[in-house]
């Protein structure tokens, strides 16, 4: 692997080494695979194959690295003072694969769960894709069958039988690019990949680098391509874009003169206009900012409907329930109170997480970079977009302050 290529692929690139992409964080997965689920959106009992994942790479045995584990070959060569880059060359040599990196993500001491503030990024369901374009065919429209068949006029076939109307379900053609997303940073000291060895400021470093990759998806996810919400036009669409494309937007108008009550009144508005569009009520959730989840907790809790008005929807990690919907709140919106004069933005979402999955090619990992001095420098990227096969499912609402 060469020190100098650039970490950001063009799409010509991307398409080139896409397999070797996804064999670098998936391994043997099939195309397809949901390898991360902590909630159960698609499968019922949630699924974290990232975990099976480090097993295999801190444990299996590789002929090819002299019967060490990817893990114990790489901290191996990190104690005799290679480089990161070098490192990595030597392991992608081994292996006879040019781009083969280390899949940060999955690494016990780094791997960085907070759903209480990036709830999308960590609980939305992850699906692997070997494609640089995910293509999703949803149903469109259901076939219509036709009465009258008893009838004379009805035409048969030449041995008397019915000729029915031919129908046929309409799908609909929808495309995902992938996209690439990541940043560089200098490493001080050796990345050593066991919680033995794991030094402090590595860990620190490395756990930040995650948190900031976590940000930006959440981000990406709320807002997409709009730019004047808080998303990033050069990234994958998000839950801005569909809303005001196959979705709907719900307008609460300014947010001083709203009531808790409102705000319970308008989620349910919401969560009803996704269910009237055709998304299963056991698989809608809400997300929003901590703004309007305070204001639903204030309604619910004055009107005593709830005894308990919280729900567990994976391991360690507690929602809302309303009308038996998880509600999430997520610090990357801005806070409704924070928001200046003459601002129009989207501040919540009822979303179908059944049929809204983020599709990953490569998950978070680490480049090495040409150094530069005394300290080495690495990248970190992922190479994902997040696929909606019902846009129609997804809801906003928003709020719009005075001039």
């Amino acid at each position: 692997m060469s020190t100098n290529a650039p970490v950001t692929k063009s799409r010509s690139e991307i398409r080139k080494n896409r397999e070797s992409m996804y064999k670098s964080s998936f391994g043997d997965l099939p195309n397809g695979t949901i390898y991360r689920d902590p909630a159960g959106w698609k499968v019922p009992d949630g699924v974290a194959l990232q975990k099976d994942r480090w097993d295999q790479l801190a444990n299996e045995p590789v002929a090819e690295l002299g019967g060490q584990s990817v893990v114990e070959k790489w901290n191996s060569l990190q104690r005799k003072g290679f480089s990161l880059s070098d490192t990595t060359s030597e392991i992608a040599k081994s292996l006879d694969t040019g781009d083969w990196t280390l899949p940060l993500d999955i690494i016990p001491e780094v791997f960085v769960v907070n759903p209480g503030v990036t709830p999308m990024a960590d609980m939305i369901t992850r699906v692997s894709t070997q494609d640089d374009e995910v293509v999703a065919t949803p149903v469109d429209a259901d076939p219509e069958p036709t009465f009258g068949l008893e009838s004379p006029t009805v035409a048969e076939d030449a041995e008397g039988n019915y000729q029915y109307e031919f129908e046929q379900p309409t799908y609909g053609d929808l495309r995902y690019e992938v996209e690439g997303l990541g940043m560089a940073t200098r490493l001080s000291d050796k990345l050593i990949l066991s919680s033995a060895n794991l030094r402090n400021a590595e860990s620190t470093q490395e756990q930040s680098l995650v948190r900031g990759m976590r940000k930006k998806t959440e981000r990406q996810i709320l807002f997409g391509t709009d730019a004047g919400q808080g998303g990033d036009a050069n990234g994958y669409e998000g839950l801005a874009d569909f809303a005001a494309g196959d979705g709907a937007i719900i307008p609460l108008g300014d947010p001083d003169s709203l009531t808790p009550e409102d705000y319970e009144d308008a989620t349910r508005e919401i969560l009803d206009e996704a269910e009237f569009e055709g998304a299963p009520r056991q698989d809608l959730a809400f997300v929003c900012d901590f703004d309007w989840h305070n204001n639903l907790r204030t309604s619910l809790q004055d009107n005593v409907r709830y005894n308990d008005p919280t729900t567990e929807i994976s391991a360690g990690f507690e929602a809302l329930d309303f009308d038996g919907i998880p509600v999430m709140k997520s610090d990357q919106f801005p806070r409704i109170s924070d928001l200046g004069a003459d601002t129009t933005q989207n501040v919540a979402y009822a979303v179908n997480m059944n049929a809204t999955y983020l599709s990953v090619l490569r998950e978070t990992s680490v480049q090495p970079l040409a150094r530069v001095g005394p300290q080495e420098r690495m990248a970190v990227d992922q190479y994902a977009t997040l696929t909606a096969e019902a846009p129609e499912h997804i809801v906003a609402g928003s709020v719009t302050t005075p001039a």
